[in-house]
């Protein structure tokens, strides 16, 4: 009964979906530079399913911010690519996304050297509560259009698809069956190999070649290192936006995501090889 509802609700929404709106979605699609190379039928169900996340959530402009409809389009349209064969069930329920104007500030728990937990001030181009909103920041969205490593909406968006599974940010989506085993051992170990870079990065003198080549030889954004959630977010941005990068630092975890997902980005993204120095 639920799947019928379903299906009969997204019939009325794309009913709505005529022509004029479809050629106003597409041009906001051909200037998004990941989503390059889809093929005609992949474009047509981004649309309509970016049509439908944005009829499904609640877009709420906060502390003045300006909001569009190019930028609403814009973060449908990067909230539906990564669910593009899972479709929206994938992100779980929540029901709004919170959009700043800029970046916000945010009570964060941190623990001291001590193991004792403590409150601090942090600010933050983006946010997803559990059982709660994903909050954005309107100054980032330009950012996040590139083959460059970036995207605020792709990585908020994938704590949500991390959430739904269980409720909490762990770096344990749902998975497959048969994909399981293989997550749960490459995973870790891809997070505990970013870990140990970052860390020993960290200890050697920022200005120095060492420092400079330790940093160079990590691939995708050191943030990853935070905890194993951070790292699945920064994991499936780098997949969407820099997809080379993340099969040069860990092919294993680019091949589960690729099967996940059942999308392969390397086809499409601009190629690139790394520095002589990091051969």
């Amino acid at each position: 009964m639920f799947t019928f509802f379903s299906n009969w609700r997204r019939q009325r929404l794309l009913a709505r979906f005529d022509s004029e709106r479809r050629a106003r979605w597409q041009q906001n699609l051909n200037a998004l530079a990941i989503l390059d190379g889809l093929t005609q039928d992949e474009q047509t169900r981004l649309l309509e399913l970016g049509w439908c996340f944005l009829h499904h959530k609640r877009f709420t402009p906060v502390m003045g911010t300006e909001l569009t409809d190019d930028h609403c389009i814009d973060i449908a349209l990067m909230a539906a690519l990564p669910v593009l064969n899972l479709g929206l069930e994938a992100y779980g329920v929540f029901h709004e996304l919170l959009i700043y104007p800029e970046e916000f500030v945010t009570d964060q728990p941190f623990m001291d050297d001590n193991g004792v937990e403590h409150q601090g001030r942090e600010e933050l181009a983006g946010e997803a509560w559990e059982q709660g909103p994903v909050l954005l920041s309107l100054s980032k969205l330009a950012d996040s259009r590139q083959w460059n490593g970036y995207n605020l909406v792709i990585h908020e968006l994938a704590h949500k698809l991390d959430m739904a599974n269980g409720g909490i940010a762990d770096g344990l989506p749902a998975l497959p069956a048969a994909l399981q085993p293989d997550w749960l051992q490459v995973f870790p170990q891809a997070y505990a190999d970013q870990s140990r870079q970052v860390s020993q990065a960290h200890l050697l003198d920022r200005r120095s070649a060492e420092a400079m080549l330790a940093w160079d030889r990590i691939w995708i954004d050191p943030y990853g290192a935070e905890n194993q959630a951070e790292f699945f977010a920064v994991c499936m941005e780098a997949f969407f936006t820099d997809p080379i990068a993340l099969n040069l630092a860990y092919p294993p975890l680019y091949q589960l995501l690729r099967q996940l997902l059942q999308q392969d980005p390397i086809a499409r993204a601009p190629h690139w090889q790394p520095l002589p120095h990091l051969h």
